[in-house]
């Protein structure tokens, strides 16, 4: 009579599994890389967005908006900002500031010279998987000055009106 193995190995069970943790590892971390990226895409057509609401703000009010303290984020009632319109909020909405290297949306616009009397802005936000400090990062400010730097934070908006 023959001896008849049904069934696998303890080891053959073992290379199995472990096959399949290292593709499963693999996958999830193109599944996290995918989703960065599409959340810093989100950011960037937010930002558009919002430049875009502040500029139909300046048509209409010859200013860009300003609050209390020149400085306002979705903490401030973000999606009321512009006369009832509602603007967007950074897809992870970590309730810190970009300046900190949080996930927000934060706009500046300051009644001070530098700012030409809120006829120049500053948006400001950050990306997972890029940096903020390059050359091209900022405007330039009434005074000729460059807008405040923010770590890696990305700075953008608009020049004063010549």
């Amino acid at each position: 009579m023959k001896n008849v193995r049904k069934g696998f190995t303890l080891i053959e069970l073992l290379v199995v599994i472990s096959i399949i943790g290292v593709l499963a590892t693999i996958v999830l971390g193109s599944l996290n890389d995918a989703r960065s990226s599409a959340r810093d895409a989100q950011r960037k057509r937010d930002i558009k967005t919002i430049q875009t609401a502040l500029e139909i703000y300046h048509l209409d009010k010859g200013q860009y908006p300003v609050s209390n303290n020149g400085i306002h984020t979705y903490q401030d009632s973000w999606s009321t900002f512009l006369d009832g319109v509602v603007l967007p909020i950074d897809p992870l909405d970590e309730g810190t500031s970009p300046t900190s290297g949080g996930y927000s949306y934060r706009y500046q616009s300051r009644t001070p010279q530098n700012y030409c009397d809120h006829q120049a802005y500053i948006l400001v936000y950050n990306l997972e998987n890029e940096d903020g400090n390059s050359v091209e990062d900022g405007i330039t400010l009434c005074d000729g000055s460059a807008s405040p730097t923010y770590g890696n934070a990305f700075v953008v908006g608009v020049s004063p009106r010549e």
